[in-house]
This record gives C-alpha cells, structure tokens and sequence, in this order.
C-alpha cells in the first residue's frame, strides 16, 4: 500500500517538475520572441521616422523647386514683356524716324527748289502745239525716299499723275499717293525678270501679292497695271516662250488694263543731264492723241527735271491726266 502511494506520488512529482519545466522553457522562449517582436517594433518606428524626416525633406526641396519655376516663369513673362513693349518702342521709333524723313524732305524739296532750276539751268525746247492732247505722267519702282519729292512737284504744279508701284520698305506712301488724287497701278511685287516670266502661273502669283499690297496700305482694288519691261519686251522669251502674249490677253480677260508708254525720259537708262530728260520727253509721237511718259520716281534726276518736263508740256498746251481701266491707247506691239 505504502509503496504503490510513493509511486504515486513520485509521478505526480515528476509530472509537477515537467510542467514546471515546460512553463519555464514556454516563458523564455515566449519573452524571447516578445523581446524580437519589440525589436522589430523599435526597428519599424524608427525606419518609420526616418522616412517621415526624409518625406518632409523631400517636400520642402520640392516646394523650393516650385517656387524657383515659379519665379522663372514670372522671369521668362517679364523678360517677353519687356521684349514686347521693346519691339514697339522699336516700331513706333522707326515710324517717327520716318515720318521725319518725309518732313525734312518735304520742307527740303521746297526751301531748295528755286536753287536747284538755277544750279540745273534747264533750256526747255521749243514748244510743239499740242493742245487738245493729254499727257499722263508715269512713274515705275516706287514708292522711295524720293516720292515725297515727286508728290510735291506735283502739287505744286497742280498735276496728277499714275503710280506704278512695287512692293518694299515705303509701302505707306501708297495711301499719300492715292490721298494726293493721284491714280495707283500695279508693277510687280518682285522686280525680278526670271521670276515673274517663268511662268504664266508665276506672273500672276506675282501680280496678286503686289495687288494685296496696294489694297491693305491704300484700300484700293487696283484695275490697272504695267509689266515689267513693257508689253514688248523680249527678254521673258528666256524663260518662257510666247508668255507676253499669253499674259496681254489673260490680264484683260482678268479685269485690268496694262498700259506700255510712247514717251520717255531716259531715267531707267541712266540719262542724268537734265536738259537732255526734257528733250527725250519732247520726242512725243506727234499723231497721238494721249501721251504716256515713262519714269521712275526712285531716280534723283527725274526729280531735278520733272518741273521742267511739266514746264515743256504745258507750254506745247497740253493737258494732264491720270491713265484709266478702259482707256483706248495704243500699247507696243508684242514681240513673244
């Protein structure tokens, strides 16, 4: 009996040892892992902060970037205002140096005129009776420098002429020429033989641009023109054969007139004595009922000799007129 209950309680002795043993080894490993656990926990909190503190850095370098592009922007907006407001001080600086050009040649052209017929000493020719015919003064190339010039004769001799303009820097003197009463025309928008007579396609290219150009200065539909080189000329036949006759019918067939000349001062040939510009001028066709002198308003001695020229037909008793759409006359024979 005493032994069995030993045993017994020897068991339950053993039994009692293990779980103790085994409550032991569950407590350590148990601390052990809670002891990882907060560890990780530490590790974790403090990655965790040290990406917040490098967020916020990454934030604030951000937010200083975007107010560097900011300020940039407001820089590169300044930077085209003040360009801007540059280029208009620019433009408004060219249009009074201009308008100042035309001012100082106006007031020289008429301080100096009288001077100018006496250095000049012109002998005008023996008059021819004309009277009942009409004159109509041409002037090519332009506007210039020298149209104001020209505008002022004009005026002063109370005679009206046509304008056969091309395109170029003097483009505003369009709307004083047609202002002054004087008739506009079309020449060219290029001065450029090759290009123009290349073709019929290029021709009328050419002479659209130089038809818009007339009417955004001036308002001006403009219905009559000159080729470059006449009607007659023959050097288009170097870059396209037979195109002077083509074009002679397809401008009247578009609408316009285009007038040649039958008189001439010599200007575009370098003539510069002015006597001599006066006599080439009384060289008129004598059977001819209208006179159609060509020159060129860019040349300085067509504004020497053009008080002269007027003075010459006046005395042959003719009148002035400006060249019209419609107007018979007689234009050079074509010869491509």
């Amino acid at each position: 009996m005493d032994v069995k209950v030993l045993k017994k309680s020897e068991i339950i002795k053993y039994v009692a040892l293990v779980l103790a043993f085994v409550l032991l080894i569950t407590t350590v490993v148990f601390g052990v892992k809670n002891n990882k656990a907060n560890q990780s926990n530490a590790e974790l909190s403090s990655q965790l902060a040290e990406n917040e503190s490098l967020l916020q850095e990454k934030e604030s370098e951000n937010k200083a970037l975007q107010e560097e592009k900011e300020n940039l922007d407001k820089l590169y907006k300044d930077s085209l205002d003040v360009n801007t407001y540059q280029e208009s001080m620019v433009d408004d600086l060219n249009k009074q140096i201009d308008e100042l050009k035309k001012e100082l040649s106006t007031k020289k052209g008429k301080n100096d005129k009288t001077t100018e017929k006496n250095e000049n000493n012109a002998v005008l020719p023996k008059p021819i009776p004309a009277k009942g015919k009409t004159v109509y003064l041409t002037f090519d190339d332009g506007p210039c420098s020298l149209t104001p010039e020209i505008l002022d004769i004009l005026d002063e001799y109370n005679v009206k002429a046509t304008f056969f303009v091309v395109n170029g820097k003097y483009n505003y003197l369009m709307k004083e020429i047609v202002d002054r009463g004087h008739k506009i025309g079309l020449h060219c928008y290029r001065h450029n033989y090759k290009a123009i007579y290349s073709s019929d396609e290029a021709y009328f290219e050419d002479l659209q641009k130089i038809h818009n150009v007339v009417k955004k200065e001036t308002g001006v539909d403009a219905d009559i023109m000159r080729f470059p080189g006449g009607g007659s000329n023959t050097i288009s036949k170097k870059y396209s054969e037979g195109i002077m006759t083509r074009l002679t019918k397809s401008v009247v067939e578009k609408g316009y007139s285009y007038f040649d000349w039958n008189c001439y001062n010599g200007d575009a040939d370098g003539e510069k004595n002015v006597n001599k510009m006066v006599e080439n001028c009384s060289k008129f066709p004598k059977g001819a009922d209208k006179i159609v002198v060509l020159m060129h308003d860019n040349k300085e001695a067509t504004v020497k000799a053009l008080p002269y020229i007027i003075e010459f037909f006046k005395s042959c008793g003719m009148e002035f007129g400006v060249l019209e759409k419609g107007m018979e006359y007689t234009n050079h024979p074509v010869y491509n």
